[in-house]
């Protein structure tokens, strides 16, 4: 029974882990695209900037299904 205890203990634990390292990948990806949009719209290359804010929305939406 303890042993039953402790393994739910670990899966839980374990997709507490994927479940912030996820976000934390989010994150870091929202704030490259952030940075990558400024260039190309510095550059103004209009191409890129779709593909990047293309690339943002979807990632906005999924954050936004997950979490309601």
């Amino acid at each position: 029974m303890e042993s039953s205890h402790y393994m739910r203990g670990t899966v839980v634990s374990g997709l507490l882990s994927e479940i912030i390292i996820d976000q934390q990948l989010r994150q870091f990806r929202k704030r490259s695209l952030l940075a990558e949009i400024d260039v190309a719209l510095s550059a103004k290359n209009r191409e890129h900037f779709i593909k990047l804010t293309d690339e943002l929305r979807e990632i906005i939406a999924y954050e936004e299904s997950v979490t309601g």
